[in-house]
């Protein structure tokens, strides 16, 4: 229970932190099936096996069974170079060299960082601080877990984290201790402290955190291939990731909409379509009631009424079916209001693909197998 609380504490962190960056042709085609009163529990997630002998196999969805349409409310600065391995380049570019198809590890590998900064490995780093709980659980899920030696606080899975060393949280680094562990390789997903760790003599990878489009996330498993050399299993795990997008897209392809939905976070605060969230519903066709808004954002009590949404999906706890204010809300009424299994959508790495599994199972269970 203390873990459980532990983590919720974490996310709430997290996300209260993104929240503070943001605010700085003549057929019709059918509405999408199953309204919020006909929806069943969802099925089990399939879970991940971190194993480099073991790949992760797709889930084939079922054909879609007939079923009535459901019926949607309308609801009103690149810095000097700092050692030889890296360059600057003339347009610096937020993208990633990753490899098209499988291939056999080979080196050297070039990478391009956040800043347009290209890093370049002449051999896979043996000595990792990840300090990014989806760089974590990527390079685990190709079995080359045993090259992290120190992460941060927040990081919980895969569970062989626990006996890997903290050297801070999210977001406070301590460099002396990540100096001390003499790493060939600091991995970071946000600028703060990389100038400090480069100016140690440490090299230093800054890639983004995926927080838009959750389908790039491939990209990164394979970026990880290449750095460790594990390019066939990275390729094994971006291809089912793929596969397993694919099969929910072509699913609902006969379908032009679904139901709305609102997802608390805490205190009424919600993800706007911009988001890693918001992707996920516009991948499910939700309609997200909060499409309005930036970042995240706090509606107030009388918005949520008055955009009535058919599913409210509350992964930290549900707070709304008990207030009485909230009780004529479709949601609420038909029992409608979600609390995943696991906290998969928090982290944009391997086990976010069960996330959006699950809720598209819970939404629309007549279209997949039993």
């Amino acid at each position: 229970m203390q873990t459980t609380r532990n983590k919720y504490i974490s996310i709430s962190a997290l996300i209260s932190i993104v929240i503070v960056f943001s605010l700085g042709c003549s057929n019709v085609v059918p509405e999408l099936p199953l309204p919020a009163a006909q929806a069943a529990p969802a099925a089990p997630a399939q879970k991940l096996i971190y194993s480099k002998s073991t790949p992760i196999q797709p889930i084939k969805p079922a054909p879609a069974a007939p079923a009535t349409p459901a019926e949607i409310p309308t609801s009103t600065a690149v810095g000097k170079e700092h050692n030889s391995q890296i360059k600057t380049t003339s347009k610096p570019k937020n993208k990633l060299k990753t490899v098209d198809s499988p291939r056999p590890a080979s080196f050297p590998v070039t990478i391009m960082d956040r800043e347009g900064y290209e890093v370049i490995f002449e051999e896979a780093p043996n000595r990792i601080v990840a300090f990014d709980s989806a760089a974590v659980e990527t390079i685990f899920a190709i079995g080359e877990g045993h090259r992290i030696i120190a992460t941060h606080d927040f990081v919980s899975y895969p569970p062989q984290v626990n006996s890997i060393k903290k050297v801070g949280d999210a977001f406070n680094m301590d460099i002396e201790a990540i100096v001390n562990l003499n790493p060939d390789l600091v991995y970071i997903f946000y600028p703060t402290f990389k100038e400090q760790l480069e100016n140690a003599g440490l090299r230093v990878l800054l890639i983004q955190t995926i927080d838009d489009d959750f389908q790039k996330t491939a990209d990164l498993f394979r970026m990880w291939g290449s750095i460790t050399g594990a390019v066939a299993e990275a390729d094994i795990l971006a291809s089912d990731f793929e596969m397993r997008i694919d099969s929910i897209q072509n699913m609902l392809s006969p379908y032009k909409s679904g139901p709305s939905i609102f997802q608390d976070v805490g205190g009424l605060w919600t993800p706007g379509n911009d988001t890693l969230v918001g992707n996920v519903f516009k991948t499910l066709k939700l309609q997200n009631v909060a499409h309005d808004i930036e970042g995240y954002a706090q509606f107030s009590p009388e918005t949520l009424i008055e955009r009535n949404p058919q599913y409210i999906m509350a992964p930290y706890g549900d707070n709304i079916s008990s207030n009485n204010k909230f009780k004529n809300v479709t949601a609420v009424r038909n029992g409608a209001v979600i609390i995943p299994s696991d906290d998969y959508l928090s982290t944009s790495g391997p086990r976010f693909i069960l996330g959006v599994e699950e809720l598209a199972k819970t939404i629309y269970p007549g279209l997949w197998k039993r």
